[in-house]
C-alpha cells in the first residue's frame, strides 16, 4: 500500500500559491520558474504540475484570488449605509491597501488579461478567472438594479448598463492607471504616508466620477460635501 501524502489537496494548494507569490517577489512576473515554486512549496514538481501545468496557470491561479478578494472589499462598499451614487464612488475612494493582494497586482492584471495568455493557460484555470470576473459583474448589476426598482434611479432600466459601463470602466482606471501613478510618486518621496493610499476627495479622477454619476437622473446627486461624508464612511468601516 503506497504511503499516505504528506498533505491534503488543498495543503498542497496552498504551498504552492503562497510558493509563487515568493518566487515572484524573488525574481519578476516574467523570469520566475516552475523548479523555484516546487523548491519553496517543499513539494515535488509532479505534484506541483498536478496543479498548475505551466507559468501562466500559475498567473491566473494568482489573478483569480486577486479578483476574489477584491469583489469582496466591493461587496463591503455596496452595503455601506449610501446613497447608490455615494457608493459608486466610493468604490474609488478606498484605501488603495484594502484592494491590494500582492505588491504586483498592477503588473499581473496587465498581463493576465492578455490574449496571448489567455490562450496558452489551461482551460481549468482560465474557466475559474472568467467566472470570478462575471461573479462581480452581476454584483454590480444587481446592486444597479435594485436602485432602479426602488425609485432612487429615476430613469429605471434605461440607464444601468451605460451607468455600469461608464463607472466600471473609469474604475478599470483607477486601479491601472491611476494608482500606479500614485504609487510612483509615493516612491519618489523618502517619507510616503499610508495617507496616499487613498485618493484625497477632490482628487481629479473622484471630480470625474462625480460628474459622470450626476450626470443621470437620480433622486439624489452628490454633493461636494456628501463626497466628504463617504469618506468619513469609509472610515468608520476600516476601509479608508
Amino acid at each position: 500500500m503506497a504511503p499516505a501524502p504528506r498533505f491534503s489537496a488543498e495543503e498542497q494548494e496552498k504551498l504552492i500559491i503562497c510558493a509563487a507569490i515568493k518566487a515572484i517577489e524573488d525574481s519578476s512576473l516574467l523570469d520566475f520558474s516552475m523548479s523555484a515554486i516546487a523548491k519553496l512549496a517543499g513539494l515535488s514538481m509532479g505534484s506541483v504540475y498536478k496543479f498548475v501545468q505551466c507559468k501562466e496557470d500559475v498567473l491566473i491561479a494568482l489573478a483569480t484570488r486577486m479578483y476574489q478578494e477584491r469583489q469582496s472589499v466591493f461587496k463591503k462598499v455596496l452595503a455601506l449605509p449610501l446613497t447608490t451614487p455615494e457608493r459608486i464612488i466610493a468604490a474609488s475612494l478606498l484605501d488603495f491597501s484594502k484592494v491590494q493582494m500582492y505588491n504586483f497586482d498592477n503588473q499581473l492584471e496587465s498581463i493576465v488579461n492578455t490574449e496571448a495568455m489567455m490562450k496558452r493557460c489551461s482551460q481549468r484555470w482560465l474557466t475559474q478567472m472568467i467566472a470570478c470576473g462575471e461573479r462581480c459583474q452581476t454584483m454590480f448589476q444587481q446592486f444597479m438594479q435594485a436602485a432602479a426598482d426602488s425609485g432612487e434611479l429615476t430613469s429605471g432600466n434605461r440607464d444601468i448598463e451605460e451607468i455600469n459601463l461608464g463607472t466600471w470602466s473609469l474604475s478599470v482606471g483607477y486601479f491601472q492607471t491611476v494608482r500606479l501613478h500614485h504609487c510612483r510618486l509615493s516612491n519618489q518621496k523618502e517619507n510616503s504616508s499610508d495617507e496616499m493610499l487613498a485618493l484625497a476627495p477632490d482628487d481629479l479622477h473622484i471630480r470625474t466620477m462625480q460628474r459622470l454619476v450626476n450626470s443621470y437622473d437620480w433622486q439624489q446627486k452628490i454633493a461636494d460635501d456628501d463626497i466628504k461624508k463617504v469618506c468619513q464612511t469609509l472610515t468608520n468601516a476600516g476601509l479608508r
